[in-house]
């Protein structure tokens, strides 16, 4: 079934609004949070009696390399979680469900092009960003089929 119950403002949840909202919402926590390239060198010498000390840098996302990709996906995902939860709760936002299949997309573009430009020590982050930004479009994707082409009304789903 596609929706999950009516929201506050009487209108019930889409399936994609749920996914975008999802994954919108842990994508920016990823690329926040999580390391999306570790470097480390750790040398155990001490068994020869040579210390040497360890190495060990974390990036996130939103930092180096490439920064402006993770920030500008960061910002276009929060953006998408934003309108879709004032369009829920408030008449006065228009529903902007084609804007969301871009965004999905260029969201998506943007991680990937972020990867590609150094894939060299890619941590957990990367991976799951990855598969979070496939999520946020392919949610766009399902929230543009929602409506009618061009008209803005929404189409039953069975």
């Amino acid at each position: 079934m596609a929706t999950d119950g009516p929201a506050p403002g009487g209108r019930a949840w889409t399936r994609g609004e749920m996914i975008i909202v999802f994954a919108g919402t842990l994508l920016v926590v990823d690329l926040v949070f999580a390391p999306w390239h570790r470097f480390a060198i750790d040398v155990d010498l001490e068994q020869f009696g040579i210390a040497l000390p360890s190495f060990r840098m974390d990036r996130r996302g939103i930092q180096n390399p490439q920064a402006f990709f993770g920030i500008a996906s960061a910002v276009l995902a929060a953006l998408m979680v934003v309108h879709i939860v004032a369009a829920k709760f408030s008449s006065s936002v228009p529903r902007a469900e084609q804007l969301h299949l871009v965004g999905g997309a260029v969201v998506l573009g943007l991680v990937v092009a972020k990867l590609l430009a150094n894939n060299d020590f890619l941590g957990m982050g990367a991976w799951a960003g990855i598969c979070l930004a496939a999520a946020l479009a392919y949610g766009g994707f399902l929230l543009s089929q929602q409506t009618s082409a061009g008209t803005g009304r929404r189409v039953p789903t069975p």
